[in-house]
C-alpha cells in the first residue's frame, strides 16, 4: 500500500488484527455522496455504507448504514 494516506494504513492493520476479510480500496476521485461511491466502484448503492459521527450527551456516535437510507 505503498502511496496511501497513513491512516489508510492504520486501517488495513486495524483490520487485519481483528480478522476482517477484505479489500480496502482506495477511489481515484472524491465521492462525497453514497451515490458517487456506488457508481465509481460499479455497485448498487445499498452496497455502500455510510459512516456519520453526532454527539450524544457530550460523547461521539458512530451510526453506520445503507448508502441507501437517510439518518435523521
Amino acid at each position: 500500500m505503498n502511496g496511501v494516506h497513513p491512516s489508510v494504513r492504520n486501517v488495513v492493520s486495524a483490520l487485519s488484527a481483528a480478522g476482517a476479510a477484505g479489500e480496502v480500496r482506495v477511489l481515484d476521485d472524491s465521492a462525497r455522496t453514497a451515490a458517487e461511491a456506488a457508481a465509481a466502484l460499479g455497485c448498487a448503492v445499498g452496497a455502500i455504507a455510510n459512516s456519520l459521527v453526532f454527539t450524544a450527551d457530550g460523547e461521539p456516535l458512530l451510526v453506520l448504514t445503507s448508502g441507501a437510507h437517510r439518518v435523521d
